[in-house]
């Protein structure tokens, strides 16, 4: 199930990746985000789809112009003035690129910190990094500010070869 082309696939992935980068721990591609984003513009957000079409597109169209690279072939650090400039609504040929920033950052956000059911938050990623144990059922004491030092889970309903 793939909402989006390869050349729009790449541009997300490289959006993603500068958006949440790999450091000394995982980025947004590990965690699966870009697989949550398409997989949810094929469903529940696919009223969405012609948004990130025309803004992915727009965004290419304004590399092609200034460096004659797309978007993912550029450098990081040319990527992340792109991002600013386009998060700051300064990319006249991004139409709304303001507000398709805040929806791309918070699309990948959810895709990393997210209930992995819906494709994101590969391995638990998300829920590593910041500490959450998923949804636990039954605690015998309150977790009230006191670190859960127990390892992350999540409900699975959707089965592994159903998974993008």
């Amino acid at each position: 199930m793939t909402a989006l082309t390869p050349r729009e696939l790449r541009a997300l992935e490289a959006i993603a990746e500068r958006i949440f980068p790999t450091t000394d721990t995982p980025g947004a591609i590990e965690a699966g985000a870009v697989s949550y984003i398409d997989r949810a513009l094929a469903g529940p957000y696919q009223h969405l789809l012609s948004r990130y079409r025309r803004g992915l597109r727009q965004l290419n169209q304004h590399s092609q112009a200034e460096f004659g690279q797309d978007f993912a072939e550029l450098s990081e650090a040319t990527q992340d003035a792109l991002l600013i400039a386009l998060e700051a609504g300064q990319i006249d040929l991004v139409i709304e690129g303001d507000d398709f920033f805040r929806t791309l950052r918070r699309h990948v956000l959810e895709g990393i910190f997210g209930e992995p059911q819906y494709g994101g938050n590969r391995d638990l990623v998300g829920w590593q990094l910041v500490g959450f144990p998923g949804q636990r059922h039954g605690y015998s004491d309150a977790f009230i500010n006191r670190v859960v030092e127990l390892p992350p889970i999540a409900d699975d309903p959707v089965p592994e070869q159903e998974r993008p």
